[in-house]
């Protein structure tokens, strides 16, 4: 095989393994910082489920992107083709308004 051709596709390879490392688009929430009555386990459910079913269809949206206004509707808009169930759900919206605070 072609040293070249190794090249270009070791350099492949690292591009795109590069585009999925972690990024601070799902950062980890203390329930311990939120007001309201919400579990850590809540929380750390509402952050996978963020992360694994969102990022099913699209990029995963940098939480300070939308407001915490508008992220109870986008969930709403969505729960039904990432399959959440009414508690998954509430987790998600929990961390994401959660993570939002902390911003």
């Amino acid at each position: 095989m072609n040293a070249r051709y190794v090249f270009l596709i070791a350099a492949s390879a690292l591009s795109i393994l590069s585009g999925c490392t972690s990024t601070p688009s799902a950062p980890p929430v203390n329930a311990g910082m939120v007001k309201e009555s919400v579990t850590q386990q809540q929380l750390n459910e509402g952050r996978s489920l963020f992360v694994s079913r969102c990022i099913e269809c699209h990029v995963l949206p940098e939480i300070a992107e939308h407001s915490a206004n508008e992220w109870p509707h986008l969930v709403d808009t969505m729960a039904k083709r990432a399959d959440l169930k009414a508690e998954e759900h509430r987790a998600v919206i929990a961390y994401l308004l959660a993570a939002r605070s902390e911003l």
